[in-house]
């Protein structure tokens, strides 16, 4: 998917996929990695995500990636967040408000092996064309830490009904990308009360949890 493909649906304001509270598989999951105040934590493709102020009160360092500036920018500005530090330094473009940094940027530049204790990942591996997912894959197993772990949320659905983003997520395709460096466990598998408009309008899918453990 082109970077231009995301500027353009946020441009548009067409960003069903935001949600404007906690996500839930977040709240009930990520605990259980037990995280320590301080243990950074890596969110891709960000967007402006209330997640990142969920993880912010746990403590943790909260590194997000996103690609649109006017979504970093929200994402401060919509809540109440002030005196935002701004840093330019190579591929990204830096916003720091306490122990919050969004970066505005490629993903895929990001060049920060093992410096993560965790990633959590809720629409940013379904938001990748099958071509873009193994390249998406190596970046996010490289910047965890040895002993890390990852919250992955994923749907699946007949991939014939609808063209993504969202795409859908098989278990077998989790397993090919991450098996050799993870253990994995999925531990919920359900239809949400909310998916947003495009995946509500298909009736039939689930999303899908995995905790991950980096070997």
């Amino acid at each position: 998917m082109e970077a231009s493909f995301w500027i353009e649906k946020w441009n548009q304001g067409q960003i069903g996929f935001h949600q404007n509270k906690y996500q839930d598989k977040l709240v009930k999951y990520f605990p259980l990695f037990q995280p320590k105040a301080g243990q950074k934590v890596l969110v891709p493709l960000c967007g402006k995500s209330k997640d990142m102020i969920w993880l912010h009160e746990q403590r943790l360092q909260v590194h997000g990636i996103e690609l649109h500036e006017g979504a970093v920018k929200a994402f401060f500005e919509e809540n109440g967040f002030r005196d935002v530090v701004k840093k330019n330094e190579q591929e990204f473009v830096h916003y720091d408000y306490q122990n919050i940094r969004v970066s505005c940027g490629d993903f895929f530049k990001l060049n920060a092996i093992g410096s993560y204790d965790f990633i959590y990942d809720r629409a940013s591996l379904v938001a990748l064309p099958l071509e873009m997912r193994k390249s998406y894959a190596k970046v996010v197993t490289d910047a965890l830490n040895s002993g890390g772990e990852y919250l992955l949320l994923v749907y699946e659905y007949d991939q014939s009904k609808m063209q993504g983003p969202p795409f859908s997520i098989t278990d077998s395709e989790v397993h090919e990308l991450f098996g050799k460096s993870f253990e994995i466990k999925k531990v919920d598998s359900q239809k949400p009360e909310e998916a947003g408009p495009r995946l509500d309008e298909l009736g039939r899918f689930v999303q899908n949890v995995f905790l991950m453990k980096k070997h």
